[in-house]
């Protein structure tokens, strides 16, 4: 009789299992964890330690805040996204998250709230403006206008009630550095609020 290349039945069988239970544990096993790529923008720590209670410079990048404290090299910055707020359905712009470091520009202060330090702002891009509360920190604001940028953290959201009695959740920034050093050349213009620290 003429042998046969095929394996026994038994340790077909055999194999048949093994492929069947490694597949198991294969499919049972942990995948890696998934690794968020390294953030484009400055840690909490970088923020806290250059610009915490003081003034900074702000680049020209209008995508993407740069700001360097005035001691560095005037090609060194570090990045921060602007204050864009939130609800506002504009493509590729992420909901603000809480404790997070933002850069406020094109704001406006437009009345001073029962606390002192605290102020309603209409702040936003300069396409889209929404009501936020801003809470200084360092700057005493004299006056109503504009504010020079300035770096903030969000807080979250606070309730705040209508004229007309509706309930509306308004978003909070807290000053982190005082406003920027104006570098435009000659006084700062009389549409920015007056300010002392």
């Amino acid at each position: 009789m003429p042998r046969t290349t095929r394996p026994p039945e038994k340790f077909a069988s055999a194999i048949v299992a093994l492929a069947f239970i490694v597949a198991t544990f294969a499919g049972c096993a942990k995948s890696p964890p998934l690794v968020a790529p390294p953030s484009i923008h400055a840690s909490a720590e970088d923020v806290e330690l250059n610009f915490r209670d003081r003034t900074f410079v702000l680049g020209d990048n209008n995508e993407i805040a740069e700001v360097r404290p005035l001691d560095w090299r005037k090609d060194k910055f570090l990045k921060l996204p602007f204050w864009f707020g939130v609800n506002i359905l504009v493509p590729g712009v992420m909901a603000p998250k809480e404790g997070d470091f933002y850069v406020i520009s094109e704001a406006t202060l437009e009345k001073p709230l029962d606390t002192p330090g605290e102020w309603m702002i209409e702040a936003g891009s300069s396409l889209v403006k929404q009501e936020t509360v801003f809470v200084t920190t360092r700057t005493r604001y004299l006056t109503s206008g504009k504010i020079l940028p300035t770096i903030v953290q969000y807080m979250g959201k606070r309730e705040f009630k209508r004229a007309d009695g509706k309930t509306v959740q308004i978003p909070v920034l807290r000053e982190v550095s005082l406003p920027m050093k104006w570098t435009l050349g000659g006084h700062i213009p009389a549409v920015y609020a007056r300010y002392s620290t």
